[in-house]
């Protein structure tokens, strides 16, 4: 069974959703079939792109994020990235799900600009993490994969063909997916600041991005970016 509740960070509200580990794979599938009509998400709109925050823009070809597409994210600080990538499409009405990552800090991913009231956490037993995958898949506009496993070249393959056809975007946290990413963000370097000598408080976190992919974002683009910013939002860096 789902364990669906609310809780209250800031103004905001998470709609947490957790799988029953004591469920069958059936049960699971009904479960998240269920979310999906619950949610009512933006995912059956006309545009074939969804907005990023103004800073990230520079990193994706159409300076928005194409549906059905993949992002790869790489390296220290990937899963706050993941979050600041998935903050434009929050913040206009789409949900988001985040599948496997058991250490999700709420207070940060409203900070970087989620909508925490359109934001699914699922944690699916290794066994049956592809078929809560698929099932988010044209349920919710953006699914955020953070696997513990590799996945296989063949879940890999048919997961993309689905968001071709649902309309879906994946982004990935990692190296364990087997399958090239339209748009490949990589964290070339990240330090935080706000730290004097011995004292203060760390502010913000300075990444150094490398951004490729396939057709047309495979020209290589470059990016430093504060995130979190000072105020907990992605931030450029002043010139």
């Amino acid at each position: 069974m789902f364990d669906t509740r609310a809780m209250a960070t800031g103004h905001a509200r998470n709609l947490a959703v957790e799988l029953d580990e004591r469920a069958d794979s059936a049960t699971r599938r009904a479960e998240l079939r269920l979310v999906g009509e619950r949610v009512t998400p933006m995912a059956l709109a006309r545009e074939q792109t969804l907005p990023v925050l103004g800073p990230l823009a520079p990193l994706f070809p159409e300076g928005a994020l194409r549906r059905g597409s993949i992002v790869g994210i790489r390296g220290s600080g990937a899963t706050s990235l993941a979050m600041a990538v998935a903050a434009g499409p929050s913040t206009s009405g789409a949900w988001t799900a985040v599948v496997g990552d058991p250490d999700l800090g709420l207070a940060a991913v409203g900070e970087l600009g989620v909508a925490l009231e359109r934001l699914l956490i699922v944690r699916p037993e290794p066994g049956n993490w592809s078929s809560a995958l698929a099932a988010l898949v044209g349920a919710v506009d953006v699914v955020i994969a953070a696997p513990r496993h590799r996945i296989s070249d063949t879940d890999a393959r048919r997961m993309a063909a689905r968001l071709r056809e649902r309309g879906s975007v994946l982004i990935h946290i990692g190296d364990r997916w087997p399958v090239g990413a339209d748009v490949q963000l990589d964290i070339a370097a990240g330090e935080w600041e706000g730290l004097g000598d011995g004292h203060g408080v760390l502010r913000s976190r300075r990444l150094d991005i490398q951004g490729g992919g396939r057709g047309s974002a495979s020209r290589p683009r470059q990016l430093e970016l504060l995130v979190p910013g000072p105020g907990g939002a992605v931030a450029a860096l002043a010139a």
